[in-house]
């Protein structure tokens, strides 16, 4: 089945050119997978502007995809826009896996890098108790604190995951807070988990994890 993927990364993890490795990669080919991404000119155009410009751009690029791929180089995690991309998945219906780019050797030292942390650790949502409402929060100074830019939506079936009164989910029930990294548990090394042959089956899986 064809799929529109969009791809969620900090730019600059993009100058050892170990994202490009990814979104280059044979994976795409006859595999029904479709990329696509905020273009680097034009986000440093939209940082120029407002943040409600960034917002739209982010919005656009999401239009018509399946599921949102975390790309994790050493300064994703704690980026407010990656985050907003994360979060805006969720609202949108999107599947949203993680990726792990350290064991890309970066193009000019020839080196693998730390592994990053995966932003998927450092969100979490709340359910009130009637299943009405969705609070978002993110993790800062090792506080929790409400994110700004998406503050709480309304539990939808069209979110990613719905939230039934009384319903047992992933072993607690509704009422209660859950880590993204709970919700959307797949997380992979591009080089370990042999990402060229593997990736269109993560999507795949991705995508058939939420509910719709």
């Amino acid at each position: 089945m064809s799929r529109r993927v969009f791809f969620s990364f900090n730019f600059e993890d993009v100058s050892d050119f170990k994202v490009n490795v990814v979104r280059n990669s044979r994976a795409f080919k006859n595999n029904g997978l479709e990329t696509t991404f905020v273009d680097k000119s034009l986000w440093e155009e939209a940082l120029k502007k407002s943040p409600n410009t960034i917002k739209t751009l982010i919005d656009i690029g999401m239009k018509g995809t399946s599921a949102t791929t975390l790309l994790i180089g050493v300064n994703t995690t704690n980026r407010r826009w990656v985050n907003y991309e994360i979060i805006n998945s969720f609202v949108e219906g999107k599947g949203i896996l993680a990726i792990h780019l350290n064991r890309i050797r970066s193009r000019t030292t020839k080196k693998i890098s730390r592994k990053g942390v995966n932003p998927l650790s450092r969100l979490k949502l709340r359910i009130d108790s009637e299943c009405k409402k969705i609070y978002f929060y993110e993790l800062k100074d090792g506080k929790w604190i409400v994110f700004k830019d998406i503050p709480f939506v309304n539990n939808r079936k069209t979110n990613s995951f719905y939230f039934r009164t009384g319903h047992i989910f992933r072993r607690s029930q509704a009422g209660s807070e859950y880590k993204f990294s709970e919700l959307f548990d797949m997380e992979y090394c591009w080089k370990i988990d042999d990402g060229y042959k593997n990736f269109p089956n993560w999507v795949e899986k991705s995508v058939k994890i939420v509910q719709r």
